[in-house]
């Protein structure tokens, strides 16, 4: 039997290679340089500086909500540790299709060569670079008690020549200063105009600012659709002008305002959105602005492509007060509820398998001197909400988007089943934020 031959061994000259100093066939690689090491060179959108170490409060520092929602403010830590807001949306009519105050239509941008496109064909860096000066850093600088200081850092939306800016309450929420960088990396000092932390919305102004502002137009997020191109502008953990690209992914969900009242009509996107994001505007095909990013649904503390966007026909019905610094009503029947589902119709032994089980009624609400009936926990004992004005409550989500179309002191009527009895119950509506708790 022959046996193979021996491996050559490559340690031997050859006879075109000297002996001398020769290298082994095989040497390791070099150490991979770090997976990101950013060039010395300044971005040409610079985010404002924030001294110390930075940290992004997560979930832990929040109250815990259903779908573990985290609102999308950067917080950088001075000294302690500072907790950022919540989210928001609600449903509304249009206010103007064109934007608000004196901004100006929007121009189609010309189809640019290379590049991705959205569904209508126009480039994303088309629309980037139409859009991307009418959007704002904002850096608040925040303080719990004299040892708790730290910056938060959000987006913000250019609304007019007025120098009036939209973004979301919780990016301004107990700060006190504001500095607002645009595009070409000039500062300003921001004054809060008005806030309606039930809309998780917020109008802050800026004066001096001339010819940095540049309006973007306001879409009807109405007509959005499940599957439209969408493009976000923000700041994710400071890096300041980034843009991603997406889809609507659904429409209609809800969530829960920084003042606690539930929430609907929210779009949801898969453009990756992260902390720093809040307040900037997520943008269809034409480069109008859909909606306001607001917070994401995330086990992980990043972006995992569910995040939710407040309507911008939403902020369309409030930025007139908000600009003028006037409080935002909001109706409230003063119910804490939940959504009849089949399984729970048939755990609880329940009269229907649809509407809201009213769990506990508020203590002087309007709920309560309408005379419905709560137990405090869901058990058959609770009144059962299937209609208000006759329109057909099968959850709470369609709850407050009805009562989202009146006005404070309207009154409602309202079909209550109790016991297996159907009755109908009167109520004159309260707002909200004068309430200290409820639902």
């Amino acid at each position: 039997m022959q046996l193979p031959p021996e491996p050559p061994d490559f340690n031997q000259p050859t006879a075109d290679q000297p002996s001398s100093h020769q290298p082994p066939a095989y040497q390791p690689l070099p150490p991979p340089p770090p997976a990101y090491e950013p060039p010395p060179v300044p971005p040409a959108y610079p985010p404002p500086s924030s001294p110390g170490s930075s940290a992004y409060e997560g979930p832990s520092a929040l109250t815990p909500r259903p779908r573990r929602l985290l609102p999308l403010v950067a917080i950088g830590v001075l000294v302690g540790a500072i907790i950022g807001g919540a989210v928001g949306a609600t449903l509304v009519a249009d206010r103007q299709k064109t934007g608000s105050g004196n901004g100006t239509p929007y121009i189609a941008a010309p189809n640019a060569s290379g590049g991705s496109t959205t569904a209508g064909g126009i480039s994303a860096a088309a629309i980037y670079q139409q859009t991307s000066p009418g959007v704002v850093v904002i850096v608040t600088e925040l303080s719990a008690n004299f040892r708790n200081v730290g910056e938060a850092t959000g987006s913000g939306i250019v609304l007019n020549n007025n120098g009036d800016i939209l973004t979301n309450e919780h990016v301004v929420s107990g700060a006190r200063q504001i500095r607002v960088t645009f595009k070409d990396g000039t500062t300003v000092a921001g004054t809060v105009a008005g806030t309606d932390a039930s809309d998780d919305l917020a109008v802050i102004r800026v004066s001096g600012a001339g010819s940095h502002l540049h309006p973007l137009v306001l879409a009807n997020s109405d007509a959005a659709q499940i599957g439209d191109p969408v493009l976000a502008i923000g700041t994710p953990f400071g890096l300041a002008g980034s843009l991603t690209s997406g889809i609507v992914s659904g429409l209609g969900r809800s969530s829960t305002s920084p003042s606690g009242r539930a929430l609907t009509g929210m779009i949801q996107t898969d453009a990756p959105i992260n902390p720093g994001n809040s307040g900037g505007p997520l943008l269809n095909a034409k480069g109008e602005v859909l909606g306001v990013d607001e917070s994401i649904q995330s086990p992980v503390q990043g972006s995992v492509g569910v995040g939710f966007a407040v309507p911008i026909n939403t902020a369309k019905r409030v930025i007139s007060s908000l600009e003028a610094g006037q409080a935002v009503q909001h109706p409230w029947l003063g119910i804490s509820g939940q959504t009849i589902t089949q399984s729970l119709a048939d755990s609880l032994s329940l009269p229907k398998s649809s509407g809201v089980l009213v769990v506990q009624v508020v203590t002087g609400s309007p709920a309560a001197k309408a005379g419905l009936h709560g137990t405090g926990s869901a058990d058959s004992g609770d009144d059962i909400l299937t209609a208000v004005d006759g329109h057909q409550i099968t959850s709470v989500e369609a709850l407050t988007t009805y009562l989202d179309t009146r006005k404070v002191g309207d009154t409602v009527t309202m079909t209550v089943v109790r016991g297996g009895k159907t009755m109908s119950l009167k109520a004159t509506l309260a707002d909200f934020q004068q309430q200290p708790t409820g639902g």
